[in-house]
């Protein structure tokens, strides 16, 4: 697993000294998800109209992670999310994958 998340996108999460310090810890969450939107991004540059199927696949994801991003964002009182709108357990955004 280290080897994978070492090529990776992101930089490993770095957990607050104290687990109970809910803000730190949201912290910590909302930037490993903006680290992801911005390497979803990367590659929905990369593949945009050359690899149709990879362009596909990383906007879906892109989108759960800007979803995720946002939820994170809105505990730390930046804005509203807009989570409430997502209803049933498979998100509409990969779900096409999963068939």
């Amino acid at each position: 697993m280290n080897d994978f998340h070492d090529i990776s996108a992101c930089p490993p999460a770095s957990l607050p000294q104290d687990p109970r310090d809910v803000h730190a810890m949201l912290k910590v969450l909302v930037e490993a998800e903006r680290c992801a939107v911005r390497g979803y991004t990367q590659i929905c540059n990369m593949t945009a109209g050359k690899d149709h199927r990879t362009y596909d696949l990383s906007l879906s994801i892109l989108n759960e992670e800007i979803e995720h991003e946002s939820w994170f964002s809105e505990f730390l009182g930046e804005g509203p999310s807009g989570h409430f709108m997502r209803r049933g357990d498979t998100s509409p955004f990969v779900s096409k994958f999963l068939k």
